[in-house]
């Protein structure tokens, strides 16, 4: 199909040969294939790194000068659950801290198919209230998450609210894979069009990483009780195979009382801000995040001052 974005039609063209020989192999392959492929891809400008440890989990902070004292946004990588890695996404999340002006962390989740759920869950817990007793004010936190990051950032946030811990500022999904059953409309209504996911890939993967165990909230937080989230940005592309996670996601949250913006992008693929070199869209869809983060944040002393209206403030 022609695409009225050249950058997208490009996009087609570049990756369809190399999507099509990845789901052929493995996954040990498929994950080392992503990383020789996206890891290359530089930093933000003025972005520093600093390798340590949330409560265990390997973590990576983000730091630029740009950052507001305090503000942070702690981000969880997509990859199916057996894929991503700091190093191959701290290009994209140096771009999300430098848009937001905040320092961001990130993680090295332990993956599939050597750690099914609930081992992802667990490691984003502990670096969220690692992060909480560091002095990390609730209000000053955004927690995100793309594709399956999209999922465990949910999942998170309903585990903590499970266990009393406080809520985060905003919730950031980018692409959000939030049901792991498959059997949204737009498999096939639009998803005969996505490059990056197909329903039998979401099958696979959803087998693997429940091991055995039953779907439930914490695995398809699209079903989950989603009343006393905070407020959630959610942008996915108009293509996606996962579109229907999250139109019901925010349908769902809507009705639950939360503060929910949906923006879908018109013939965006999936995670397209994670090609953001190939696609100009991704770095107009990573600062429309950064607005949206700077003002969830109640106490920035300069947030009155930038005219950030565009979207909204928060009541």
């Amino acid at each position: 199909m022609a695409y009225n974005d050249a950058d997208v039609e490009n996009f087609h063209q570049l990756f369809a040969p190399h999507v099509a020989a990845l789901r052929a192999t493995p996954l040990p392959e498929r994950r080392a294939s992503i990383e020789t492929m996206m890891e290359p891809n530089p930093l933000a400008a003025g972005c520093a790194t600093e390798s340590l440890e949330l409560s265990g989990v390997p973590a990576e902070k983000i730091t630029h000068a740009g950052a507001v004292p305090g503000k942070v946004l702690l981000h969880l990588h997509g990859g199916g659950f057996f894929a991503g890695s700091i190093k191959s996404y701290r290009h994209v999340v140096s771009r999300f801290a430098v848009a937001a002006e905040v320092t961001a962390y990130h993680l090295d989740y332990r993956l599939t198919p050597e750690h099914p759920f609930p081992a992802a869950l667990d490691d984003a817990m502990a670096a969220y209230k690692q992060l909480l007793s560091a002095g990390v004010a609730p209000s000053d936190l955004v927690v995100g998450g793309d594709s399956a990051g999209g999922n465990l950032a949910v999942a998170l946030l309903l585990k903590a609210r499970e266990e009393g811990l406080p809520q985060p500022a905003g919730l950031y999904l980018l692409s959000p894979w939030l049901d792991l059953t498959a059997s949204g409309e737009s498999y096939d209504t639009v998803g005969a069009g996505d490059l990056v996911v197909s329903r039998e890939d979401i099958i696979s993967l959803a087998r693997i990483y429940l091991d055995g165990k039953p779907d439930n909230p914490f695995t398809s937080p699209v079903r989950g009780d989603l009343a006393g989230l905070p407020p959630v940005l959610i942008q996915v592309g108009g293509e996606e195979a996962l579109l229907s996670d999250s139109l019901n996601f925010a349908n769902r949250a809507a009705m639950a009382g939360v503060d929910v913006k949906l923006h879908v992008w018109p013939e965006m693929p999936h995670v397209w801000p994670l090609f953001h070199s190939f696609i100009r869209a991704g770095l107009a869809a990573i600062d429309e995040a950064g607005q949206w983060m700077r003002l969830c944040f109640e106490r920035d002393p300069r947030r009155s001052s930038r005219g950030l209206n565009s979207m909204g403030a928060r009541p």
